[in-house]
């Protein structure tokens, strides 16, 4: 006999203090809003990993001031938000530009990507542990 148990629920919220507590932030946002899940798959990945997912808003003059110390990637834009990020946000990260997210990482989220949407200063980070 074998017993399923309910993987955890995702953890959201738009609090600045509880996100500085999983990442790091380079430049202070004026708002965010994020979630973290896990990502625990059976015969895969192990229960303890998580994705972290934060849309990031800065002033410009932030905004740009982060995006210079960042470094590009070449990746595509692949993110699996489970249809938590807004339809415009997810047109909007068709055209964004990815970077390494290395200056955000902070304890077991030591992977990951950020997206500048484009003609703004959103931000969106997706970190994950493995």
């Amino acid at each position: 006999m074998t017993t399923e148990t309910a993987a955890p629920a995702a953890k959201t919220g738009t609090d600045l203090e509880t996100l500085e507590k999983t990442v790091t932030l380079p430049r202070r946002p004026q708002a965010v809003r994020w979630r973290q899940s896990p990502r625990g798959v059976p015969g895969g990945l192990g229960p303890t990993d998580t994705q972290l997912l934060a849309v990031l808003e800065y002033p410009a003059a932030e905004g740009q001031a982060l995006q210079a110390a960042l470094k590009p990637t070449r990746l595509t834009v692949k993110v699996d938000d489970g249809g938590w990020l807004p339809a415009a946000t997810r047109d909007a990260l068709k055209g964004a530009t990815a970077y390494d997210a290395a200056p955000f990482f902070k304890g077991s989220l030591r992977q990951g990507t950020v997206f500048q949407l484009p003609d703004s200063s959103t931000f969106v980070l997706v970190l994950f542990s493995s």
